[in-house]
């Protein structure tokens, strides 16, 4: 995952054989969480605005399926 903060973008790439999955940003600091599809395409490489989040530090979590096993990478991000 690549954070853009000046851009409020979050980028990442998942594989051809990904079927379905989400993102879920948890504020590190009040424990809030927002959820978000994702919505498989025929590019790898999917990108998540994060304009909606307030500023502060946050837990990217996502998740996704290949219909076969389920897989998860996190990432802190700082929305300024």
């Amino acid at each position: 995952m690549t954070f853009e903060p000046t851009a409020r973008l979050l980028a990442f790439v998942l594989p051809m054989s990904f079927k379905k999955g989400d993102m879920t940003f948890i504020a590190t600091r009040t424990g809030e969480d927002v959820r978000m599809p994702i919505v498989a395409s025929n590019r790898p490489r999917q990108v998540v605005s994060t304009a909606h989040l307030d500023k502060g530090v946050w837990r990217a979590l996502l998740h996704w399926s290949d219909g076969r096993q389920q897989y998860q990478e996190e990432k802190e991000i700082i929305v300024v």
